[in-house]
């Protein structure tokens, strides 16, 4: 009898190691939108899910948040990446100059445009460097107040006559105050450094179990944010834990249509970017397109800031879509101006032209289609912006990159219609120009602007919904990708539903 309650009480205690020695840690993305990442351990395992930058949010600590990586997030057996946007990809350069050694899963749009991603410069800044660049170049840009280039691989040593070095291994933003000066980084080192991160990837198709190890799989889900999204639903000892990532507006997106509903898993992390909200997304299509074809009968420059990735090219093929339908000339012209959006645009293009494709990254439709660029579309920089056209630059905030260089010209000019695309922060230039405030530099926006929510890539809380409708009311489900604001009405809308077992995670706090 002895024997037999020893064997029982021992065969409980296996049960709970092996079920209860799993936790899941969020290092980004706990009552706040951005820095997606966790790491879910188990006995024989340790997986991340993302590893993305953290974007100003006013959480504070940005910065630092950025530059550093978790030492168990370095030693984690394999990286999950559930999408290409950086705020779930952009510290993957730093996880991997950290030490990281691992594989890093995803389909293979998500791996193409991430790559892309890193080739037009982003993520590399995260790293501490010891820089060179060209003395002789550092003197002209004095000049002419221009950038300088910064290299790191000792490929473009060769190739630099007059070398100055970095006093110390510093971050690029630490040897501009050291320097005095703009530094640009090395597009060549940027390449260079994302062959070697090309080598980590390890690309699944859509609907397939992928062993991790001896006890978990993984399986990719069709998320309909971007191309190549997905939910991860991990199953570890037959219990199963399911991962939203992004979830895309549903039938509302032109690119991606909408997402597959998971099958029923033990726990669930779902992102709420958007989810207390409900749009009506269909309606707003012909809001910005009557605003647009009023803008170009009053010979308006329309100007539309937009984020690099998806965004541009949604915009670029509604209005592929409106010349087709003869609501908009073929002989306006239109410019994309943006590196970053023109790189990710032709890799685009690149796909809907490949025979090689698999046909999974747009709605059956815009292959068919086999362009998403509107006739006299121009992807090239531009010296005069005062002729009528449709201009589309990044970044949508007007706080980087060529939107930024405009914002001066462009809001300073009555003869300007500015469209807003996207959530724009209430601090950012754009927010600022939105609400008639006085902007960073010190003026004033007297261009026209106006907010369209028509191309958002983030589910409302119907499609939030709709993607929970094969789970048990009971599940237990955390809520990320949400501020603390919102947090609280998501959970609260989610529960007058009948969603009872709701809450949201702690950056740095396990669930067990």
């Amino acid at each position: 009898m002895k024997k037999i309650i020893s064997v029982f009480f021992n065969l409980i205690f296996f049960v709970n190691i092996i079920y209860a020695d799993i936790s899941i840690t969020p290092y980004g993305a706990a009552e706040t939108v951005s820095g997606s990442c966790f790491l879910l351990e188990g006995i024989n395992s340790s997986i991340i899910v993302d590893c993305g930058l953290f974007m100003p949010e006013g959480i504070g600590n940005t910065e630092y948040k950025n530059r550093h990586i978790d030492s168990k997030l370095i030693k984690a057996k394999a990286l999950c990446l559930t999408h290409a946007h950086l705020d779930h990809s952009g510290k993957i350069p730093l996880l991997i100059n950290s030490g990281f050694k691992g594989k890093i899963y995803s389909t293979n749009a998500t791996k193409e445009i991430a790559l892309e991603l890193f080739k037009c410069r982003n993520g590399f800044d995260l790293i501490k460097r010891n820089w060179f660049w060209s003395l002789s170049q550092q003197k002209k840009a004095k000049h002419k107040k221009s950038f300088i280039v910064a290299h790191w691989r000792p490929e473009c040593k060769n190739k630099i006559k007059s070398l100055k070095y970095s006093k110390d291994t510093s971050y690029l933003d630490d040897l501009e105050k050291q320097e005095s000066a703009k530094f640009l980084l090395c597009k060549n080192c940027c390449q260079l450094e994302t062959q070697e991160i090309e080598e980590y990837f390890v690309t699944v198709e859509y609907g397939l179990e992928n062993s991790l190890s001896e006890n978990l799989t993984v399986k990719f889900i069709n998320a309909g944010h971007i191309p190549g999204s997905a939910s991860l639903m991990f199953t570890l000892d037959n219990k199963k834990v399911l991962f939203s990532g992004d979830l895309g507006s549903g039938g509302y997106s032109r690119f991606n249509g909408m997402f597959e509903v998971p099958e029923r898993a033990d726990l669930i992390f779902m992102e709420a970017t958007y989810g207390s909200s409900i749009k009506k997304s269909s309606q707003q299509y012909e809001v910005f397109r009557k605003d647009l074809i009023k803008a170009v009968s009053n010979n308006k420059i329309v100007w539309i800031p937009a984020l690099a990735l998806n965004r541009t090219q949604k915009i670029l093929y509604e209005l592929k879509l409106m010349q087709e339908e003869g609501l908009l000339s073929k002989e306006l012209p239109i410019y994309s101006i943006s590196p970053s959006a023109n790189a990710i645009t032709a890799l685009y293009q690149k796909e809907l032209s490949s025979s090689q494709s698999q046909k999974d990254w747009f709605l059956e439709n815009v292959y068919q289609e086999g362009s998403i660029l509107p006739k006299e579309a121009k992807l090239q920089m531009l010296r005069n912006y005062d002729k009528q056209m449709i201009l589309l630059s990044s970044s949508g905030d007007m706080d980087r990159g060529k939107s930024y260089q405009l914002t001066p010209k462009m809001l300073l000019n009555r003869n300007v219609f500015v469209m807003l695309v996207n959530y724009v922060s209430p601090l950012s230039n754009a927010g600022l120009a939105l609400k008639g405030k006085v902007l960073h530099d010190g003026t004033r926006s007297i261009a026209s602007v106006k907010q369209y929510d028509v191309f958002s890539d983030h589910a409302d809380f119907d499609m939030l919904q709709k993607w929970l409708q094969k789970q048990n009311k009971n599940t237990k489900i955390y809520i990320v990708h949400s501020s603390k604001q919102h947090l609280r009405d998501v959970i609260d809308a989610l529960r007058k539903v009948g969603w009872q077992n709701v809450d949201g995670v702690k950056i740095g706090v396990s669930v067990n």
